[in-house]
């Protein structure tokens, strides 16, 4: 079945989008391809067309009587009507052909033998022409590409008109009708003619509509400007007007460059028009007598009328051939371009999508799964194949089974839903904490269609958040428990035994000088100060910054010693003489929260402390053998200082663990990064 379309149908191969962009029409009728299938209504439209149009441009081109002989003559626009009508409808419409052939050729007052001879001679010849067109790949008579162009102007034009000429100057001479000078100078005139009938009416017929589309004022200015100045030019060298005193014969091609001006900025079908429009001019004006054509005989006259035509059609569409093949190829390059830059950011896109942790899919309107990433399949544990074309609201707990709709009424009323927190479902029935960034998915008019989602599993972060807030809860507990135990130091310690020594000082007479009793109360007094310079020390130690951080923790743990009646035992060795405050504080406040513990919780009076420095690293233990007791029980219930130390460690990057056991004793090691060109004090090891 062939398939040609109304203007400019695909002949050879075409791309999908082509035959969708342009419509065709499927007729029946007898061709060289057989019979096809469609009405009779629109094959007798289509062959009134066809009849209609020949005998409207046979008409045309007898009309100039003074340059033709018989029933021949320089230009025959009904051949270019006969090529255009088997490119446009295909083979079919031959009976169209031959009938308006035969009555514009008896018209013409020849034998009804030589008017056969002629219409069939002009119908083997078109269809011959549009069978040989129709083999050159890809041809479109729009001719947007050079080949196609040139197999008009040598195919359909020059090839064959061989054909028409010859049948039809037989016709006439076995009739005994003499055209012109004799049998060579008629074939040639016949030649000529059909020629350029081809050239100056086949393109044309195709582009007349590229040119009634345009809608530029600017353009339409422009086509406007180049007909007037056309038309006023050929009237100038083919009118021989009164007011122009020379004759500007010699001048016959300046009208190339309007053609070439044609062919540029409005392609085949500017070139085509243009030369009709010269065509028109110069036929009439030598057919009046004027012009550069007129002062031969007719046959010479008809010739170089031809060779004008020839040679402005042949220039003119060759050029917009060129031009509008090499802006399509442009155009096809920019095409080809932005595709490859399309497909590039889809894959990224896709690559993109695949390798995120976040679930992201897509839904249509009725809430149908279309697409699902692998976030996607490892958050809520159901496959691509399980879920796409299903739909999405076996993700919904049953009380959010309406959430969707709501959602998707929020989308069109153009409300943004981003970090949206709610509640999914997994395919194991688990509850899932998500936040949701919900998208439009829209066609080409704007319309909503669908939806694309992103899920971030947050539960963890839920988690964590909450843990936070109880970490948090506890260290402001812890705080406010570090107070109340300063203030009771201060009230029930330090504050009382001021007040005693207070009151001893005032009951100490006046002037008296009682040796012992000012003893005792220097001794209170010096063990007050003592008290207070330790609680000053266990609150912040002024020797952490002057004397570094093994000298801070030996005088600290001496210092613990004596307070608490315990015996601490120190071992420092290679420790990095240059860690930053941060670090230092750090496992200092490590060691007192550990000493306080051991001292509180073990049962043991006896207590080890290591503090030593490897490549990448600066540890410190503080170990007992007591009671030892349940990490994850301490952890949760009583374990502010486990916490905090910890805490603490993660502030400055470090690792924190604890050994123990109930009835074993426990082992508290803490561990910091610090850079591997540390440098080590060889001194700084210490054993108290």
């Amino acid at each position: 079945m062939e398939s040609f379309g109304a203007v400019d149908p695909p002949y050879g191969p075409v791309s999908h989008s082509e035959l969708v962009r342009r419509p065709t029409r499927v007729f029946s009728s007898w061709s060289l391809g057989g019979l096809h299938e469609t009405t009779t209504r629109q094959f007798a439209l289509e062959v009134t067309i066809v009849f209609l149009a020949y005998i409207v441009a046979g008409k045309l081109g007898q009309a100039t009587t003074n340059i033709r002989s018989s029933n021949l003559g320089p230009v025959w626009p009904a051949y270019g009507i006969a090529l255009a009508a088997f490119l446009a409808y295909g083979y079919r419409v031959w009976p169209g052909i031959v009938l308006s052939a035969f009555l514009v050729a008896f018209s013409s007052a020849v034998p009804p033998l030589a008017a056969a001879g002629q219409a069939i001679g002009a119908t083997i010849a078109s269809l011959t022409g549009a069978f040989l067109l129709r083999r050159i790949p890809g041809f479109r008579p729009s001719l947007p590409r050079l080949r196609d162009a040139l197999g008009l102007i040598v195919l359909g034009a020059f090839g064959s008109a061989i054909l028409s000429a010859s049948i039809g100057v037989f016709s006439l001479y076995v009739t005994h009708v003499q055209a012109y000078s004799g049998l060579a100078s008629a074939w040639l005139i016949y030649w000529l003619g059909d020629s350029t009938g081809v050239l100056l009416v086949t393109p044309l017929v195709f582009t007349v509509p590229s040119l009634v589309r345009i809608q530029s004022p600017s353009r339409i200015a422009e086509v406007i400007a180049l007909l007037a100045l056309l038309t006023a030019t050929c009237a100038v060298i083919f009118g021989d007007l009164p007011l122009i005193p020379v004759r500007l014969h010699v001048f016959a091609f300046a009208v190339l460059p309007f053609v070439m001006w044609a062919a540029i900025d409005f392609g085949v079908g500017g070139a085509a028009l243009s030369v009709f429009l010269i065509a028109t001019f110069a036929t009439l004006a030598t057919a009046l007598g004027s012009g550069p054509f007129a002062g031969s005989t007719s046959f010479v006259n008809a010739v170089l009328l031809d060779v004008l035509f020839a040679v402005l059609a042949v220039s003119g569409v060759a050029l917009a051939a060129v031009i509008t093949e090499r802006e399509r190829a442009e155009s096809d390059r920019e095409d080809l371009i932005r595709e490859q830059a399309t497909v590039e950011s889809r894959l990224r896109l896709a690559a993109i999508v695949e390798s995120s942790n976040d679930a992201i899919f897509s839904t249509d309107l009725g809430g149908i799964i279309l697409s699902w990433n692998a976030a996607a399949e490892r958050i809520f544990g159901y496959t691509a194949a399980e879920v796409v074309g299903r739909p999405a609201a076996r993700l919904f707990p049953p009380q959010l089974q309406s959430e969707e709709h709501r959602l998707l009424e929020r989308l069109k009323a153009g409300e943004p839903i981003e970090r949206y927190e709610t509640t999914r479902m997994t395919k194991s029935g688990e509850w899932v904490d998500v936040s949701l960034t919900i998208s439009p998915i829209v066609d080409t008019t704007g319309t909503l269609i669908g939806t694309a989602e992103i899920a971030r599993d947050i539960t963890e972060w839920n988690r964590a958040a909450a843990a936070l807030a109880g970490v948090s809860g506890r260290l402001i507990q812890a705080q406010e428990q570090e107070r109340a135990r300063i203030a009771r130091e201060l009230h029930d310690d330090i504050g009382q035994r001021l007040s005693m020594l207070a009151v001893q000082l005032t009951a100490l007479p006046v002037g008296a000088q009682d040796p012992g009793a000012t003893i005792k109360l220097q001794q209170s007094a010096a063990e007050i100060a003592a008290d207070v310079q330790a609680l000053s020390h266990e609150l912040h130690s002024s020797k952490l910054q002057l004397l570094g951080l093994g000298e801070a923790m030996t005088t600290h743990c001496a210092e613990f010693a004596d307070q608490q009646d315990v015996e601490v035992v120190v071992e420092c060795r290679d420790v990095p003489n240059e860690l930053s405050p941060q670090v230092s504080l750090c496992l200092f406040r490590v060691l007192q929260e550990a000493l306080h513990n051991a001292a509180k919780h073990s049962g043991v009076r006896h207590f080890d402390v290591q503090l030593w420095g490897t490549q990448d690293a600066v540890h410190l233990t503080v170990t007992d053998r007591g009671t030892g007791f349940d990490h994850g029980a301490a952890k949760t219930e009583r374990g502010l200082g486990l916490v905090s130390m910890e805490e603490r460690l993660k502030l400055v990057g470090g690792e924190f663990a604890v050994v123990t056991r109930p009835g074993e004793g426990t082992t508290v090691h803490a561990r910091v990064s610090v850079p591997s060109n540390g440098v080590r004090d060889p001194h700084a090891e210490v054993t108290s």
